[in-house]
């Protein structure tokens, strides 16, 4: 709010504020105090004499105090000028500065969001691989239980043919007792 009422004031001031050697007859007039009279003679005067401030009007013949206050109060002087032109540029420059470290903030953020992203992007493709080696890890298991179950399964069907073999060999023996006696 306060850069708000500066500005204004600085705009408002530049506006409104004559320049007593360049003024005219109409802007000098628009001063509390200054008629037609009192306006051409500040005009005749700047004509052999430079006006540096409003109390150069001193010189000049029916001007008192208080005439010269309201004049004060509504000329701009190279003074003034530039103590507006400074304040204003200090301004701009403050508003400038504040503009680069937002852009740097704006920047240093968007940074930081990429880093993040990237570190996201990071742990999601190491969760990926951590699930596929352990799914690969499921998978050998797997296969290396039906190849156990297969192994099983084909021991079991040797020990059958053996059992088989044993007891056609014991059939064969009881057959072979059988014709001996005979």
């Amino acid at each position: 709010m306060k850069k708000f009422i500066l500005i204004t004031s600085l705009i408002s001031t530049s506006l409104f504020a004559l320049n007593l050697n360049t003024a005219s007859m109409q802007e000098l007039e628009k001063i509390k105090g200054i008629g037609p009279q009192k306006a051409k003679a500040i005009i005749d005067y700047r004509k052999t004499h430079k006006i540096k401030s409003a109390d150069d009007l001193k010189n000049i013949k029916g001007f008192d105090e208080n005439t010269i206050a309201n004049v004060k109060n509504n000329v701009m002087t190279k003074k003034h000028l530039s103590k507006i032109q400074n304040k204003k540029e200090a301004f701009k420059n403050k508003i400038d500065t504040k503009k680069e470290n937002l852009k740097n903030k704006k920047e240093s953020l968007k940074n930081k969001k990429a880093a993040m992203k990237e570190k996201l992007n990071s742990k999601k493709e190491n969760k990926n691989s951590f699930k596929n080696k352990l799914k690969n890890k499921k998978l050998k298991a797997a296969a290396k239980k039906k190849a156990l179950k297969n192994k099983k399964a084909a021991y079991k069907n040797k020990i059958n043919n053996i059992k088989n073999k044993k007891t056609n060999l014991k059939n064969k023996i009881k057959l072979n007792k059988k014709s001996f006696k005979k």
